[in-house]
């Protein structure tokens, strides 16, 4: 697939029917401001976190802002942005993917695959503010303030979330009335707020996206908040979280501890044209019989190797370093490797009772992906149809005990082995 190709899919993959979750807009109510789709990418080593908020952006305001809980007071040197074109890179890398696999493919002899963009066969050519001190008598307390990237930072601190209110509401800015609580339990956690203010002739807007906002702040708990997105929520919202942790030095495989993990088909056989409609359809019905909660869509673990950068299969982006000194460091993990996570989380806001909690495994080898596999007859008694399940009368790959060995140790080197031995016994 080209790089073209592949961008379409991965939006295509993006939710259409869900508000983000990250941060909350604030503005004339007067305005129309709608937030679509969030993108969030952490690097967490030791207590450090580095969170990137990507949001899209349409309607007709000309002034708003961005209000984010944050853990301690933002400095102009602790916020940044980022390049696009690594925030595109890491999503066409961890997106889920539609396989082409031969019975060549599942039975070859080498455990090593290439890196190719045409592994297994996938992707080939065919296929203003008042800025010094309290503000007035409302309890506000601006803690610093500067601009960067076309935005204005004012980090705040308050007493009570109807000082908060106040303030904005001053500023010429109006929150939706009833997240008095929600902003109150930040508040009495210690919670500052970053208001980062935008004015459409000063950003530049990038195919319906506004600039990355990067943070870098010390925490012991590794976390998102998300309760606070609840506050002008109108439906379901979504968010996509990527996190890079250390390969070595305790980091691993993420996941999110206090809410479940949702059951979607993976590993089966599908036929169509529109793979991303797909998807969201099973990922909607998903979250409507389960209720709030996450799909680890990708789980892998990126060390360099010479010649051919990392190792993946399928590639859905070039395998080599995304930045030219070969780190992650634009990222926020100062290192040439890392276990990239991909989570995508959906809840309403009846459901967003508490903020998401992470664990990291310490496991760099626990290998996932969520892919499904173009149908073919000799493939049929391996991988079940995902919507009709298994053939009654399937059809195989030529029956060689010897080729079958070979290929069950080419399907480790897939991280496929586990699901595959489940289907069989489904089967028996």
């Amino acid at each position: 697939m080209s790089p073209f190709r592949l961008a379409l899919a991965l939006f295509a993959l993006a939710p259409t029917s869900a508000q983000a979750f990250c941060g909350a807009f604030v503005g004339d109510p007067s305005d129309t401001m709608s937030n679509t789709s969030s993108q969030v990418i952490m690097a967490r080593h030791g207590t450090t976190t580095t969170l990137t908020v990507v949001m899209d952006y349409t309607g007709s305001a000309s002034e708003f802002a961005i209000l984010l809980p944050v853990p301690e007071v933002m400095t102009r040197e602790s916020v940044r942005s980022l390049d696009r074109t690594l925030v595109d890179w890491i999503g066409a890398y961890t997106t889920p993917r539609q396989v082409q696999y031969t019975c060549d493919d599942v039975f070859a002899v080498s455990e090593v695959l290439p890196s190719s963009g045409c592994a297994l066969g996938f992707g080939c050519a065919s296929a203003d503010y008042s800025l010094d001190g309290d503000y007035g008598d409302t309890g506000v307390h601006v803690e610093n303030s500067f601009t960067e990237y076309g935005y204005e930072f004012v980090v705040l601190s308050a007493e009570e979330s109807s000082s908060l209110y106040a303030w904005l509401d001053a500023n010429g800015y109006a929150v939706p009335e009833g997240g008095e609580t929600i902003l109150q339990d930040y508040i009495d956690a210690g919670t500052y707020f970053l208001a980062a203010k935008v004015a459409m002739d000063k950003v530049e807007l990038v195919d319906g996206w506004l600039p990355p906002i990067q943070l870098t702040y010390e925490a012991d708990t590794f976390g998102l908040p998300i309760k606070i997105g609840t506050i002008s929520a109108s439906g379901p919202q979504d968010v996509v979280i990527y996190t890079l942790t250390p390969v070595k030095e305790g980091g691993g495989q993420v996941t999110v501890t206090n809410y479940p993990e949702l059951t979607m088909p993976n590993e089966c056989t599908w036929s169509g044209d529109d793979f991303g409609s797909f998807y969201n359809e099973h990922f909607a019905a998903a979250h409507e019989e389960q209720g709030a909660g996450w799909v680890k869509e990708y789980g892998w673990d990126l060390e360099p190797t010479a010649g051919t950068g990392y190792h993946c299969d399928p590639c859905t982006a070039t395998p080599a370093a995304p930045t030219a000194d070969g780190t992650f460091e634009d990222f926020g993990l100062p290192s040439r490797s890392a276990y990239i996570t991909r989570l995508h989380m959906r809840y309403t806001a009846e459901q967003a009772t508490s903020d998401l909690v992470f664990s990291v495994s310490g496991i760099v080898k626990d290998r996932h992906q969520l892919k499904y596999i173009d149908p073919l007859t000799e493939l049929e008694s391996l991988f079940p149809d995902c919507d009709a399940g298994w053939k009654e009368n399937p059809g195989t790959c030529p029956d060689d005990p010897a080729a079958r060995d070979t290929g069950a140790l080419v399907l480790v080197g897939l991280g496929a082995l586990g699901a595959l031995l489940s289907l069989r016994r489904r089967r028996a």
